[in-house]
């Protein structure tokens, strides 16, 4: 398991190499605020592990096993910011701060849980692109889902995500009601005049005005 400090190293130099020139020696320090004497240990390990290639003078640049954990660092990290403002509230500037602290903790399924909640977002809430998907992410937003308002009476599906371009207390509100992707919801019957639906969920009968229905997305089941 790779350690939060290495994690932190590779995601600096990242960042410093994005314009196509190796990270300085200089430049990760003020990054990563230590003293350039650590910097220059640190590289000499992370070169040692085969997550950098460096050279004295010259600088570091990741290696595809450095690209690779930096990636799904950078991917963690805009996912959180996504989630923390679309789905809880939280403004932005908050957001960073609060998805540097949790990217390092969030395991690959909860990862993956978060990505078909939100549908596979492409960008975080700053309008930075969010790195490509796990294949196992794309399972549930690669087929084609629907509104819950659309199953006919006695219908199954499979929830796939929640549309998560409405209000956050909404989407609260229905993760608290149990409407969470993965889960088997059964549309048991519609009351007349617009009124709610009733669906099961697993083994609970549930009512659910159409406006917070529509925002549920499920697959259907054979």
């Amino acid at each position: 398991m790779v350690s939060k400090k290495i994690e932190e190293y590779l995601e600096c130099i990242y960042e410093i190499t994005r314009n196509g020139k190796p990270a300085k020696t200089n430049h990760i320090a003020r990054c990563m605020k230590v003293s350039p004497a650590s910097v220059t240990e640190m590289l000499r390990r992370l070169s040692d592990e085969g997550y950098i290639e460096y050279e004295k003078y010259r600088g570091a640049s990741l290696t595809n096993k450095g690209m690779n954990i930096a990636l799904k660092l950078k991917r963690k990290h805009r996912l959180l910011e996504s989630f923390l403002v679309r789905i809880l509230g939280m403004k932005r500037d908050e957001s960073h701060t609060e998805a540097c602290k949790l990217e390092h903790m969030l395991s690959d399924e909860s990862e993956k849980r978060i990505c078909q909640m939100m549908n596979n977002p492409q960008f975080c809430p700053d309008g930075e692109p969010i790195p490509q998907c796990e294949e196992e992410c794309k399972l549930c937003t690669s087929e084609p889902s629907i509104p819950l308002t659309k199953l006919d009476i006695g219908d199954t599906g499979i929830i796939t995500h929640l549309k998560c371009d409405e209000n956050p207390s909404k989407i609260r509100r229905l993760i608290s009601m149990g409407f969470v992707p993965g889960r088997n919801v059964i549309l048991e019957e519609g009351v007349p005049a617009g009124g709610p639906l009733i669906v099961r969920l697993d083994e609970c009968r549930i009512a659910i005005g159409r406006e917070y229905a529509s925002l549920v997305h499920v697959k259907r089941c054979a």
